[in-house]
């Protein structure tokens, strides 16, 4: 693991952490269910068009993974234990992560209920500091929780979140400025976080392999072949990443976003992305028992021009096909795109409130 002397002192103002809870869902269900524990927990819709949200790390040796079908699933992990997904319990136990966070960070940016970004940059630029304080915020975490979670601490948001990747689970690991193409230039380019596998194809297609291989190709191959989002990537590559994060999401909505790490200008691919935060939120909204009369779309520019677009509806409803249905028809039908891409897409639900009476999804997941 990446580390150095905290007696010294690094040249850097700006120190971000990432911090992600290991196999979460899961780990969750074996917190609560001892006799889950050391067994392969997945944990996903159980209907016939279910799919994996999180696999212990029991069941990944078997192939499972997120966004795989339950079906499948099942089939190659036939002794798994599989469980519909408890998301006011995940948020109960999220709440106090972020929580913890909060005592130590001015800044934090919520990704998921199981990841979040915290600044540690106004505690100065001494590593002894912000390491120390990083190793409390895991410490506390575990104590307040139960669970491990792995963190990464780095520059920017783009080193912090490879370094909590690479060092799984309950993994630490320190990116300083002076091993950043040390860690950097051995890895394959599809390690760059939010790249999609359109442009992880294209790179590979034009013999950039490895991250060094970007960081050192010519800049008007880049830009020729990918447009801006060549140029960013080409910046990923060097370590360089000035996204500021971008707080917490408000609790009057149900929201969930996604911040580039490079502008996304694959059509095919925003389409995906909204699929999969439309279930996200729409999931949300049915763990407690609310149905939403308004579904939105937003969408943030490379200059950071931010839009939003919104459908409303006549009556009340929960249906995950319906807050799909309707986001994609605003991606599609109200947002102007082009080639120059986005930075950040989100899907969010409005004219939120309770219902006795709630529209039925025509595919039932859960059940």
């Amino acid at each position: 693991m990446p580390s150095r002397n905290p007696s010294v002192v690094i040249p850097n103002d700006r120190w971000i952490g990432h911090l992600d809870m290991d196999a979460f869902f899961a780990a969750v269900e074996q917190l609560d269910h001892p006799e889950y524990r050391g067994r392969p927990v997945i944990v996903g819709g159980l209907g016939p068009r279910g799919v994996v949200s999180t696999a212990s790390y029991e069941a990944r040796p078997y192939g499972v993974h997120s966004a795989l079908p339950m079906a499948v699933a099942r089939r190659l992990c036939p002794d798994g234990i599989c469980v519909a997904p408890r998301f006011l319990r995940y948020r109960e136990i999220s709440d106090h992560v972020r929580t913890i966070l909060r005592r130590f960070s001015p800044d934090i940016e919520t990704i998921s209920l199981d990841e979040a970004f915290f600044d540690l940059s106004e505690r100065g630029p001494s590593f002894e500091v912000v390491h120390q304080i990083a190793r409390t915020i895991k410490r506390d975490v575990q104590a307040k929780t139960k669970l491990t979670c792995s963190v990464g601490l780095a520059p920017n948001r783009f080193l912090a979140k490879l370094g909590s990747e690479m060092d799984k689970p309950d993994g630490f690991m320190v990116i300083d400025p002076d091993q950043i193409h040390e860690i950097l230039d051995p890895l394959p380019v599809g390690q760059i976080w939010g790249m999609g596998k359109v442009t992880a194809k294209r790179l590979t297609s034009l013999g950039l392999l490895r991250i060094k291989d970007l960081r050192l190709a010519p800049s008007v191959l880049l830009v020729r072949e990918l447009g801006s989002t060549g140029r960013r990537l080409q910046q990923l590559a060097m370590g360089i990443d000035d996204t500021p994060l971008s707080g917490e999401v408000g609790s009057k909505s149900i929201s969930r976003e996604t911040t580039y790490s490079f502008d996304v200008s694959d059509f095919e691919e925003m389409e995906d992305e909204v699929r999969r935060l439309a279930g996200h939120v729409a999931r949300s909204l049915r763990a407690e028992h609310l149905v939403c009369r308004v579904v939105r779309i937003k969408v943030r520019y490379p200059n950071f021009k931010t839009i939003t677009r919104q459908s409303q509806l006549g009556v009340g409803t929960d249906s995950p096909e319906v807050i799909e249905s309707l986001a994609l028809e605003l991606l599609r039908n109200r947002v102007p795109l082009d080639e120059v891409g986005i930075r950040l897409l989100g899907v969010g639900l409005g004219g939120i409130c309770e219902s006795l009476a709630r529209q039925l999804s025509l595919f039932p997941d859960w059940l």
